[in-house]
């Protein structure tokens, strides 16, 4: 047989550069490590975490204690592993509590900014979803790997893993942008970082045939091509059963400048026929899963302007957008009334039942039990329900939408991808490819939070395993 030659070497490369792949790119440059990062996209901003809304989920900051929040690692270990039913890899969830402080404190030690607030979302105890500008996050992660001078090649897809007679991952095909392939030697390992597969349509379809009607708004990229590619090598998985959509984004909406979460402020969520369906404060995956069963898989969010006045003083106070707060373009999204009869009409929800919901739940407030869906907090374990009851009120359309997907490849605790519960020497693996983190369900800021925590741990790993 004749060799193929390599066409160059390196002793890490990376597939992807979103922020697992920044993040590894760096953590493997400070560690001495030659780098090489493939992008299949054009551009940066077309990863989970560019796309994303910029919401991270952090525990023990300095901003927190400056709003006087109490966090520990070991509440949120809890409250991850609560909100995952328990299906999550616990040694994954530990190794992101262990690694957490000190990537936010990273962060902001390369320049990335926070909102001097808080916000108390999906399965937290405590406010812990820290938010910055995911654009500005990714052009930092950028210009700090240009620091460690480590090039990134866009429109250069990685297409194949190469391995030696031992099976072990040696090396990468890459498309380049001329169409041909060429061969790139990984002297110590290679990292893939290449996001999910909210649009693998066919992959989705298998998984729950109702998702060929979701609307997917992830990166154009998010084909699974990390997950296809680790499969091929006899990979494990975890956690595909678990994918679901996320309850936030509006009916007629494509991006994630479109959603809207105030059901954790306050609000209800009812069907078309103005019912309500769900407990408001579980996860919104959670939401999601449930309102597949109801009529035009759709719903609207119900608030008053008590809750509408806080969400605008929310913006103000973040200084930024997010799903948590109001701005003028998300104003004139919403459907507005002096009377819930009023709403009822624009809603196009049968007339009454809207009043019949709204009254039922204002007596479970009042009661202090929600016999009906046993709500007993805003969102996870965090603020206390409140009637709706001051006009204005508002309707918000809300569909399901996939973002990102939730479960992927099977890793250890040092991002080594996992065959039959054993590495495959040379392979890592981290952010939205991965799988086992979040379980069956979503704690809020944990996607982006993985990506950044589990670049890291992948990058600085690979830089020190030779084979």
């Amino acid at each position: 047989m004749i060799a193929i030659p390599w066409s160059s070497e390196v002793d890490v490369v990376i597939a992807g550069a979103g922020g697992a792949g920044l993040e590894a790119a760096i953590e493997a440059a400070l560690a001495g490590a030659s780098v090489l990062v493939f992008e299949k996209q054009a551009r940066l901003l077309e990863s989970s975490t560019a796309i994303s809304v910029g919401r991270i989920s952090f525990a023990c900051t300095e901003i927190q204690k400056q709003n006087g929040i109490e966090d520990s690692n070991d509440l949120m270990i809890r409250d991850i592993m609560e909100t995952g039913h328990y299906k999550n890899d616990p040694e994954l969830v530990q190794a992101y509590a262990a690694n957490q402080l000190d990537t936010f404190r990273q962060l902001t030690n390369l320049g990335v900014r926070w909102s001097p607030t808080v916000s108390a979302l999906a399965g937290m105890s405590v406010p812990r979803g820290h938010l910055t500008d995911p654009i500005d996050l990714i052009r930092i992660l950028k210009r700090a790997v240009d620091v460690q001078k480590v090039p990134v090649l866009f429109q250069t897809p990685v297409t194949e893993l190469i391995t030696d007679q031992n099976g072990s991952v040696i090396g990468v095909s890459v498309l380049e942008r001329s169409g041909l392939t060429s061969r790139v030697r990984a002297r110590n390992g290679v990292v893939l970082a290449s996001g999910g597969f909210a649009r693998d349509a066919q992959r989705l379809t298998i998984i729950d045939a109702r998702f060929s009607k979701v609307v997917a708004t992830s990166g154009a990229g998010h084909h699974g091509d990390g997950l296809r590619m680790a499969l091929g090598l006899g990979a494990s998985t975890r956690d595909i059963e678990f994918v679901q959509p996320s309850f936030e984004l509006h009916a007629n909406g494509v991006t994630s400048d479109d959603i809207l979460i105030l059901y954790y402020q306050g609000g209800i969520i009812v069907n078309t026929l103005g019912k309500r369906f769900v407990n408001e404060s579980i996860s919104y995956k959670d939401i999601a899963r449930v309102c597949l069963d109801q009529p035009r898989m759709m719903g609207f969010q119900i608030f008053d302007q008590t809750v509408f006045e806080k969400a605008v003083v929310a913006q103000q106070a973040a200084g930024q957008g997010s799903p948590m707060t109001l701005d003028a373009v998300k104003i004139r999204m919403l459907l507005s009334a002096t009377t819930l009869s009023e709403l009822e009409d624009k809603a196009d929800i049968p007339s009454g039942a809207l009043q019949q919901s709204i009254d039922r739940y204002n007596h479970f407030v009042t009661s202090g039990i929600d016999v009906d869906f046993g709500r007993q907090s805003l969102a996870g374990k965090y603020g206390s329900p409140q009637r709706i009851e001051k006009p204005p009120f508002y309707a918000f359309a809300t569909i399901g939408h996939l973002l990102a997907t939730y479960g992927g490849i099977a890793v250890d605790k040092e991002m080594q991808v996992l065959r039959n519960g054993s590495p495959i020497p040379g392979l890592y693996a981290a952010g939205e490819a991965i799988g086992g983190f979040h379980g069956a369900s979503y704690h809020s800021g944990t996607a982006i939070g993985k990506a950044l925590v589990f670049g890291r741990l992948a990058g600085g790993n690979a830089a020190l395993h030779k084979h």
